[in-house]
Formats: C-alpha cells, sequence, structure tokens
C-alpha cells in the first residue's frame, strides 16, 4: 500500500484484506473542499451492490439531508448485514471504489452503506456540518457559535443524532434486514468528534465508532470531557472504537500541526482521551495510524478499513 499501518485484533483482519486493494490517492494529493459531486461509483455498473437515496428532513422540516445507500446484492447474512453510517456522504461517495465494494460483496458479511449528506451536491458543507457535527457547549437554548471562532453556527449534534437514530435507520430497515449487532458511526474531523460525542452521550446508538483524524481540539477538548463523565458513569454496553490518525504537514494552513495551535490542542486532548478509553468498561479500542497522509487524505484512507472490519467474523 505504500504506507504503514498498526492495528490489532479485529483491526488486523481487516488490514489483511486490505492489502490488496489500491490506494485512492497518492501522497501529495490533498482533497479540494470546494468540490463537488460528479461521476461516482454509483454510476458505475456493479455486480456486487445497488444504489439507492432517500431523502430526509430535521424534526422541525428547516435543514434537509440526502442519504445513498449501498445495499449488498448477494444474499443476506443469517442475522441481516452490518451496517456502516458515514457521515460527509457525498465526500465519502467520492471517494469509494468499485474494487473495494467488490470486496465487500464476496465477503460473507457485506455491509449496507448508509451515506449521510447535506441536501447539495458538495463534497463537503462546511457551514451545514459545524451546525450538525457540534455539541452545544453551554446550557440553555442561546445560539452558540464554532469553537474555530469562523463565524458559523454551532451546537446540532444532539438533533443530528436523533435524526440518524430515530429516522434514517428505520427508513433504511424498511428497505433492509439490518444486523443490529454490528451498527456503526463513521466521522472525519467534525465527523469524529460527532463519534466521539455519539459514543458519550448515546453509547447504545451503535456497536462501532470510528473517529477519523477526530477534532479533539474544538472547545479545549470538549468531547474528551464528556467521555470522562461517561466514564464516571460506568456505562454497561460494550463498544468498539476505532481511531486513526494520520501526519499532517507542520505547515497546514489551519495551524493543525503548529505549535499552540490545534495540533497543541489535540495533542494534549489526546493524552486525555488515552487515559479515559482506558477507564470505559467494555471498550475495545484500536488504532491505526497512517503516518505520511495529511488530515484531508485521511477521510479516503480510513474508509475501507473501517467497512472491511466489518466484514471479518467477530
Amino acid at each position: 500500500m505504500g504506507r504503514t499501518v498498526r492495528a490489532a485484533g479485529w483491526m488486523a483482519r481487516a488490514m489483511l484484506l486490505l492489502v490488496a486493494l489500491p490506494v485512492a490517492a497518492p501522497a501529495g494529493a490533498q482533497p479540494d473542499p470546494g468540490a463537488r459531486v460528479g461521476r461516482t461509483v454509483a454510476d458505475a455498473r456493479l455486480h456486487g451492490y445497488r444504489f439507492e437515496r432517500l431523502s430526509v428532513a430535521s424534526a422541525d422540516g428547516q435543514r434537509h439531508y440526502r442519504v445513498h445507500l449501498a445495499i449488498p446484492a448477494g444474499a443476506m447474512p443469517a442475522r441481516g448485514f452490518p451496517v456502516a453510517c458515514m457521515l460527509d456522504g457525498n465526500a465519502v461517495l467520492m471517494a469509494l471504489e468499485a474494487p473495494l465494494l467488490e470486496q465487500l460483496a464476496a465477503s460473507a458479511r457485506p455491509p449496507v452503506l448508509v451515506l449521510v449528506a447535506h441536501d447539495n451536491d458538495l463534497r463537503i458543507d462546511g457551514p451545514a456540518r459545524t451546525w450538525d457535527y457540534t455539541p452545544r457547549r453551554g446550557g440553555g437554548d442561546g445560539e452558540e457559535f464554532d469553537a474555530s471562532g469562523n463565524g458559523r453556527r454551532s451546537g446540532g449534534a444532539d438533533a443530528f443524532l436523533a435524526l440518524i437514530v430515530e429516522r434514517i435507520l428505520p427508513a433504511v430497515r424498511q428497505r433492509v434486514v439490518l444486523d443490529e449487532g454490528r451498527r456503526m458511526l463513521w466521522g472525519h474531523s467534525y465527523g469524529g468528534l460527532f463519534a466521539l460525542h455519539a459514543l458519550a452521550t448515546r453509547p447504545g446508538a451503535f456497536t462501532d465508532y470510528v473517529a477519523v483524524d477526530p477534532s479533539l481540539w474544538w472547545g479545549e477538548g470538549f468531547v474528551v470531557g464528556e467521555l470522562e463523565r461517561a466514564a464516571r458513569r460506568s456505562p454497561s454496553r460494550p463498544a468498539r472504537l476505532l481511531l486513526v490518525r494520520g501526519a499532517p504537514a507542520a505547515s497546514s494552513r489551519d495551524g493543525r500541526a503548529g505549535p499552540g495551535g490545534r495540533g497543541a490542542g489535540n495533542a494534549e486532548a489526546g493524552r486525555r482521551l488515552d487515559a479515559v478509553l482506558a477507564e470505559l468498561p467494555g471498550m475495545e479500542v484500536q488504532r491505526l495510524r497512517l503516518p505520511g497522509l495529511g488530515h484531508g487524505q485521511t477521510l479516503g484512507a480510513a474508509i475501507a478499513p473501517a467497512l472491511l472490519s466489518l466484514a471479518v467474523d467477530d
């Protein structure tokens, strides 16, 4: 694959399947955040998967989403299909490639992919994802703004999580039988922040959580504080967590790796996260390193390991 990975347990089994797949992007290629969805694998002729699209609105009708469904075409496993709910659905769809889907389709437990996107053709909708993927930091119902200081509204994570769990997944269940014992939530950057927020506040909603280069710095480690409080509550439900991290360049334009910038915040929050994960009962944690890949590149690189982990046996 041209890069080193470190993993153990169920992720190690998934990585054995991953080595045969082509690398999605060369090491120097950074995704264009302003790109729009063009022709994707959903438009290709596939033997192992079929694609459908759902339209979903928020409970108040103010926000609209498109959900790309990739449903295995083969026989259903005895317990139903595992399901992977993936944020930044347009970006994931643009990064998906036929060889991965073909490999998933040939496995004993191919997952249903639920790619949740905002209802437009943007690869990444910055303002919309800032609202949906970030938790509220204070009490009451006053307006909050993003901790990065970009002026975008924040704090809609709980409503968005309810939308996924109470509206989107039930709509998927009307179309295909899901294995309730393998439900994954996958997110990158602010989406990784959201995945950890869901783990801390609604741990029974999913069995598997994937946080890809999560924005741990956000709100001075706010989500780590949520997990610390969750550890004190001693949740009884077991879960699996995959933490994927890349190695962004020191000259990163948003300061993630700069001294005293987001990189420093991530490092401090990461130390706290490691400590609290060791205290969470029933938590199985795996870590995957993608050295040489910057923050934007980890989105595409982390898709296959996560999905293949659902396709391997427990």
